[in-house]
């Protein structure tokens, strides 16, 4: 199970594209946790008992976490402990402040998501010390503990796949993008069209380091050739996790199936001290449910499925679609390198890529 706890509602970015703050701004959540530790710790340990098998996952979410270290120290203290199920701590940052983390919580995290403001890569045509600062703050963190850091971006119609992901790539361990989730996206159909240009790109400069035995960990890529070469059931739920094993609890106690439409309460599913319901939350009640390529995608994204229209879904699964397409053109070269570096396997096996939502 992942728990998203939400440490703060603040942040030291205003990222445009961040529906996330905007949402919490407007219903007018805590900054703060309003709850006792003890109430979330008695409902993360009644949900783990229906999930015996499940590590669970505390996630360190916000707004800006980092901003508030004597709460994420307290929640790890709470569960540190904990011998009737394992946990994991995973921090979800923007990355500033991470120079500042202190040594007694580094030494607990397992992984390290960052997310990347695309907006801010760049000043004047040039690197931004913003971009610099996030390099010396990994850097730091990396020479006390070899975290593991998966670099997230955001793709939105301001962004470029191709020369971002080209740019961090060699920096983090992973590489992540999601598409942009906004319902407001000026041009979707240019968007749409745009993200195919530059993830052909992107794929074929991906494809030249693969065959000269170099991977670049861009977890689409290696997820989509992961679920072409092996053999994986038919999903029963999203692979994103929403509305099964994935909870966000803001800080006010209530309970989320996705940190998107927070003021709207339309992914609510409870909260901390009566308990949480999946309420037709199913893979098999979308669309998807008869694609040929469902056990590539997984639904992609299971809010996507409750708060668009069809139209608007299918240009993402046009996207994804184009992208599978990439993959699976190339398959035999893929299998034939595979055959020849015993370690290549090892890296599209990477249970780490199982903390992503796999496809963007």
């Amino acid at each position: 199970m992942e728990y998203y706890i939400y440490v703060t509602n603040k942040c030291n970015l205003n990222c445009s594209y961040c529906s996330v703050m905007l949402e919490n701004n407007s219903r007018h959540l805590p900054d703060q946790l309003s709850y006792k530790l003890e109430d979330l710790k008695h409902f993360v340990d009644t949900v783990q008992r229906t999930r015996p098998k499940d590590v669970a996952r505390i996630y360190f979410f916000g707004g800006e976490p980092t901003l508030d270290f004597n709460t994420i120290y307290s929640i790890i203290l709470l569960f540190k402990e904990v011998k009737s199920y394992k946990v994991e701590f995973i921090l979800h940052t923007n990355g500033i402040l991470l120079n500042y983390l202190p040594e007694y919580i580094i030494k607990y995290i397992d992984i390290i998501f960052l997310s990347i403001n695309y907006e801010k890569i760049y000043n004047s045509g040039k690197i931004s010390d913003y971009f610099i600062g996030l390099l010396h703050n990994i850097s730091i963190i990396k020479n006390k503990k070899q975290i593991p850091f998966i670099g997230r971006l955001t793709i939105s119609e301001g962004a470029s796949v191709y020369s971002e992901c080209a740019l961090i790539g060699d920096f983090f361990d992973y590489v992540y993008w999601q598409l942009d989730n906004q319902k407001n996206l000026r041009d979707i159909i240019a968007y749409k069209e745009q993200y195919k240009k530059e993830i052909s790109l992107l794929f074929e400069y991906w494809l030249k380091f693969f065959k000269e035995g170099v991977i670049l960990r861009y977890i689409p890529f290696l997820s989509i050739a992961q679920h072409l070469l092996y053999e994986y059931p038919i999903p029963q739920h999203f692979y994103c996790g929403y509305g099964d094993d994935m909870i966000y609890i803001q800080t006010d106690g209530s309970c989320y199936g996705c940190c998107d439409e927070v003021d709207s309460k339309r992914h609510f599913i409870g909260d901390i001290y009566s308990g949480i319901e999946f309420r037709d939350m199913e893979i098999s009640n979308v669309i998807c449910k008869n694609c040929e390529d469902l056990i590539i995608c997984g639904g992609r994204c299971g809010r996507m499925h409750k708060d668009f229209e069809p139209e608007r879904i299918k240009y993402y699964c046009e996207m994804n679609k184009f992208t599978f397409e990439l993959v699976r053109k190339h398959l035999p070269e893929i299998i034939e390198k595979i055959g020849s570096c015993t370690y290549y396997k090892e890296i599209f096996c990477d249970s780490l890529m199982d903390y992503t939502e796999l496809l963007p």
